[in-house]
């Protein structure tokens, strides 16, 4: 029993002298010296029927520096996935139904993790987003995440910025 206390105090100790920075996501992959960067959005459209859509969409990010991008329309989107026999064609726009694209974002670099990060859609379309995060380029070559996972999957309402707010 006495064993079994000492162990619990050492627990709390250990935990309560952690460096409150050290339970945050690693600032891994952050460029604080460069003025402007690169970033890589990656957005999910979920499988639900009517999820796609061709309606405009912009996204914008920042941290808790206030360091904010803005990409009033995403286009020329790189398909990373997409359902056996669908969507592979020309003059694709991107958001496509079970599909996964990743669209380019120049803007100031982030100090911190991106914790913010709405959506907002002009258009008539029912657009369900499933997932969405910020990764940045790194040496020209690595590409790492340097945002939470933001998960959507509900449908966007047309004309206003929705999304999430962690800072």
């Amino acid at each position: 029993m006495k064993r079994m206390s000492i162990l619990t105090v050492f627990a709390i100790f250990f935990i309560i002298s952690m460096p409150i920075n050290a339970m945050q996501p690693n600032n891994y992959g952050f460029q604080g010296s460069k003025t402007n960067c690169t970033y890589s959005i990656e957005i999910e459209t979920t499988c639900a029927q009517s999820a796609g859509t061709t309606d405009h969409v912009s996204v914008r990010f920042g941290d808790s520096e206030g360091n904010l991008i803005i990409v009033k329309h995403l286009n020329n989107p790189k398909l990373l996935y997409a359902p056996k026999g669908g969507l592979r064609r020309r003059g694709y726009g991107g958001f496509g139904r079970c599909a996964k694209d990743m669209f380019e974002a120049s803007g100031p670099c982030m100090s911190q993790w991106v914790c913010s990060l709405y959506l907002k859609k002009v258009g008539s379309d029912d657009w369900r987003p499933g997932r969405v995060k910020v990764l940045h380029q790194q040496d020209g070559s690595r590409v790492v995440p340097v945002s939470y996972v933001f998960y959507f999957r509900t449908f966007v309402p047309e004309n206003v910025w929705y999304g999430f707010n962690y800072c």
